[in-house]
């Protein structure tokens, strides 16, 4: 991702919001989920730039606040250029491959031209449904090793996965951590395993539900201690966010949207503070408690809530409606 100078942003404030040629083309998930560049007419003649050295108070008063102004205005054109991203978690699931056709057939029915889909099959499915999507919808394998091909008995490598033309792969599931004892440290080596091999990742975390029940600060403190290992790795062009709340994923209960967004936005504050601002706005980041046909469109307004990761209704026709309200939203 592109990252503006101080002199570029001075030279766009002073001249103007038209002085950036802004490219917010929706971005699918082979690409940057956003790109800046500067326009050729960006920088000030030379004598302009000049004057900005010797500028009087007023004049440097005004300035600083252009570069506020403009700073501001490309964390909106980042926001705005956040393409909702929404995946489907078969999880181990169907139980017979001669209901896999259904199941591919729900997904091609989905309109992907303002959301980005993706669809983790249960392992054994993988190959097969590796070539079925016609809309774009990504093959998204639930897990990966870290080591690669080898001795590694009941793993799978991104080298595998890559052979099946798969660009993505989603980790740190609860019930990887939960059933399978996956650990941050595990994860983290996982997440740079995966990068370092040129593909790209949705990486899972969440709370459970004591660490809800006492409140924002005990959800962030589980969060961050998620994220805290692999906050060098995160980068919006290759890493998506599903902030799944445990307490939520199975049970029919949901968080309400303002949980829910109150969540997200601290984690994205989370990350403008350790990472970047620019990462934060630009990084995806989905809801993955429940959502379904019925709390998607309440849940969608939330302007921190970039997407879903769908878990028992990517099972049903419905998750068709699910694509539908998140890119009719955003």
């Amino acid at each position: 991702m592109a990252r503006l100078g101080l002199a570029t942003l001075v030279a766009a404030g002073y001249q103007g919001a038209s002085a950036f040629d802004i490219a917010v083309a929706r971005p699918n998930l082979r690409q940057s989920p956003v790109a800046l560049t500067p326009a050729a007419d960006a920088l000030p003649p030379p004598d302009q730039g000049a004057s900005f050295a010797g500028a009087s108070a007023p004049g440097a008063f005004h300035l600083a606040g252009a570069v506020t102004a403009t700073a501001a205005m490309v964390a909106a054109t980042l926001r705005r250029a956040r393409k909702p991203v929404v995946g489907g978690n078969w999880k181990c699931n169907p139980e017979s491959m001669s209901k896999l056709d259904g199941l591919v057939a729900n997904i091609n029915a989905c309109d992907t031209s303002k959301c980005d889909v993706y669809v983790c099959p249960s392992p054994l499915h993988v190959a097969y449904c590796a070539d079925k999507f016609t809309n774009g919808a990504e093959v998204t394998p639930q897990n990966c090793n870290f080591k690669g091909c080898g001795a590694f008995t009941g793993e799978m490598a991104v080298e595998q996965m890559k052979d099946l033309k798969i660009e993505w792969c989603l980790i740190g599931h609860s019930e990887r951590r939960e059933y399978f004892k996956e650990d941050d440290e595990l994860l983290a080596t996982k997440l740079k395993y995966i990068l370092d091999a040129g593909m790209k990742c949705v990486f899972c975390i969440g709370e459970k539900l004591p660490e809800r029940e006492k409140g924002l600060e005990a959800t962030m403190a589980v969060c961050i201690s998620q994220l805290e290992q692999i906050k060098g790795l995160l980068d919006p062009a290759k890493v998506v966010i599903a902030y799944e709340p445990v307490w939520a994923i199975g049970t029919g209960v949901t968080a309400t949207a303002e949980q829910a967004q109150e969540t997200h936005a601290e984690i994205r504050k989370w990350i403008a503070q350790n990472v970047s601002s620019e990462c934060a706005e630009g990084i995806r980041i989905q809801y993955g408690g429940s959502a379904n046909a019925k709390n998607a469109p309440e849940l969608s307004a939330c302007p921190d809530i970039d997407g879903f990761l769908v878990g028992g209704a990517s099972l049903k026709p419905e998750f068709v409606d699910i694509v539908a309200a998140i890119s009719a939203a955003k």
